[in-house]
């Protein structure tokens, strides 16, 4: 983990629910999926892709949290059909994660890794520059992936507890 270390925060995504934390500069990098003939693609340099209970911290408020992908951004807006899943909506229809992940990108742009640390249980905090900490926590306990390091500079793939 060492490698993102001084990495400057790139964006915040996800897919469904999972998390994608990047990090690094964007770098261009072919990718043969999903068209047999493959596509060049911008990328971060780094990818963390979380399906583990995380949340960003700042002066001990919970600015984001992996809860917030779950629940509606204006719930007196949505009818009880909603769901969380689809992205691309108003914000008055999406999730609390899709509106307010807006925000904190800006808020984190500029910033970098200045620490980077997994304990033995594989929870995983990230410090940044800006005063903002990261905590991802291991909610279980078999021994399964919780989160993975892509490193799109090299293409090696770091995974927790792969079996």
């Amino acid at each position: 983990m060492e490698r993102i270390l001084r990495s400057p925060f790139h964006s915040l995504s996800r897919a469904v629910d999972m998390l994608c934390l990047n990090l690094g500069e964007t770098v261009k990098r072919h990718f043969e999926l999903p068209r047999p003939e493959g596509r060049d693609r911008e990328v971060p340099s780094y990818s963390v892709h979380l399906q583990t209970p995380w949340r960003f911290v700042r002066k001990g408020k919970v600015l984001l949290a992996s809860g917030d992908v779950y629940e509606p951004f204006a719930p007196d807006r949505v009818g009880e059909d909603w769901e969380y899943d689809l992205v691309g909506r108003p914000a008055v229809e999406s999730s609390r994660f899709d509106v307010l992940s807006a925000s904190l990108s800006r808020q984190m742009a500029g910033s970098t890794v200045t620490s980077c640390q997994v304990s033995p249980l594989g929870d995983l905090t990230l410090e940044f520059s800006n005063g903002v900490r990261f905590e991802a926590f291991t909610a279980g306990s078999l021994k399964c992936e919780m989160w993975r390091l892509v490193d799109y500079l090299t293409g090696e793939q770091l995974v927790t507890f792969e079996e």
